[in-house]
């Protein structure tokens, strides 16, 4: 069976803003991101570089592309390792979605684990594609590494724990740190 870790992307440079599957801006760049990830996996003695995967958003997409290069391997890009999809409040200031879309804001947040924000998707979505991921990845024998976003590593956590999203919605999510799922 695979051993499977998941890194979130490096720290997002823009603040207030709802971004889930929006392209934005991050600090590190891909390059130093790269170079932290690959120190942490040598030295955890995880040998030879990894089958190595990726969300398609550019935040995490380009660190894995510098893994590749680094380790000279090919990296698969994937949409089910994407953040929750936020819909129409994609790229919005927080603060303009509570002045403008107030009431389904409130609503989402009341209930975000069976509702989705307007054309977005919800938690149960984002739970299915995720185990739909991860279930494919453990018939496997390489070990794994996927460069993608708190969401879907909460949602792992949630998954391996065999818990609730709610459990773990609020637990941190380190950038640029790896962390073993199965």
């Amino acid at each position: 069976m695979a051993r499977i870790w998941l890194v979130r992307h490096a720290q997002t440079t823009c603040s207030g803003v709802c971004y889930g599957q929006s392209d934005v801006p991050v600090h590190p760049g891909p390059a130093e991101a790269a170079r932290l990830i690959a120190r942490q996996w040598e030295q955890a003695g995880n040998g030879n570089p990894p089958e190595l995967w990726t969300s398609p958003w550019t935040r995490a997409q380009s660190v894995a592309v510098e893994l590749a290069r680094h380790w000279c391997v090919e990296y698969h890009v994937d949409t089910q390792l994407s953040e929750l999809s936020f819909g129409v409040w994609e790229g919005r200031q927080y603060a303009e979605i509570e002045r403008n879309d107030d009431a389904r804001w409130q609503h989402w947040l009341q209930t975000y684990e069976s509702t989705a924000p307007p054309e977005g998707e919800t938690v149960a979505e984002l739970r299915a594609r995720v185990a739909a991921w991860l279930e494919a990845r453990k018939r496997g024998t390489s070990n794994v590494l996927a460069v993608t976003h708190a969401g879907v590593v909460r949602t792992a956590r949630a998954l391996i724990g065999q818990i609730s999203y709610s459990s773990v919605a609020v637990s941190a999510v380190p950038h640029l740190h790896l962390e073993r799922v199965l």
